[in-house]
């Protein structure tokens, strides 16, 4: 450890974001990182789970994995990001999803070719300034799979707005896709999936494309 970064430490000490024990870098400290309640990797395929098929449409995915429930801690943090635009939620974030995805890698589900992040309408990436998906899973993805931009997305209103009914229809003729896919196995990224729609919509173009495997891949699921 060099001089300067010991010296760094002790003029600014960092501290875990959860238990506020000391730690080496900015973020959670292990024994918090590895208490959070994440789904389990040795359980490969979430779309296999009952709960789960009852409660998200997913019928063009062949696969899902993500890292949690939407509540608690990671649904503060994703919060933060999108609406505040905190940095530090972000780095949570991406210490979170390298974790889990290095457990999935491990278990190795899913084994895909590459990555497709679902985009934000132009304006709403104008307003916001970042895609959200592309701060956390884009950075963490970077560098093991390649990331195509092949997805766009049309303006439509907020899904936060809407009932699973009005959800539905509101993603029918929300993607385009340029370029070809064919014989790619994807993963197809998002922040949070509340009932299937989004990730649905962008997966039946994915699929039209010539994607032979789709999987569907999120930070949270939201809860019933």
């Amino acid at each position: 450890m060099s001089l300067s970064h010991v010296l760094a430490q002790a003029l600014f000490p960092r501290y875990c974001a959860c238990c506020q024990s000391p730690v080496a870098h900015e973020g959670l400290c292990t024994p918090c990182l590895e208490a959070l309640p994440l789904f389990l990797p040795e359980e490969g395929n979430l779309l296999l789970r009952a709960d789960i098929q009852t409660q998200f449409s997913l019928p063009d995915c062949d696969g899902l994995i993500a890292c949690g429930w939407y509540h608690g801690v990671l649904k503060r943090w994703l919060c933060e990001l999108k609406l505040h635009q905190r940095r530090h939620a972000a780095r949570l974030l991406r210490q979170v999803i390298a974790y889990q995805w290095q457990r999935y890698c491990f278990e190795q589900v899913p084994q895909v070719d590459t990555a497709v992040v679902i985009p934000l309408p132009r304006h709403r990436l104008i307003n916001r300034g970042f895609n959200q998906v592309m701060q956390t899973w884009g950075c963490v993805l970077n560098g093991q799979l390649p990331i195509l931009p092949v997805l766009s997305k049309r303006m439509t209103r907020a899904q936060q707005t809407l009932n699973r009914r009005a959800r539905l229809h509101n993603q029918n003729q929300a993607f385009s896709l340029a370029g070809s896919l064919k014989g790619q196995r994807i993963l197809l990224v998002d922040d949070v999936i509340t009932t299937g729609a989004t990730m649905n919509a962008a997966a039946q173009l994915c699929r039209r494309a010539g994607a032979t495997q789709i999987w569907a891949c999120a930070t949270c699921l939201t809860p019933a």
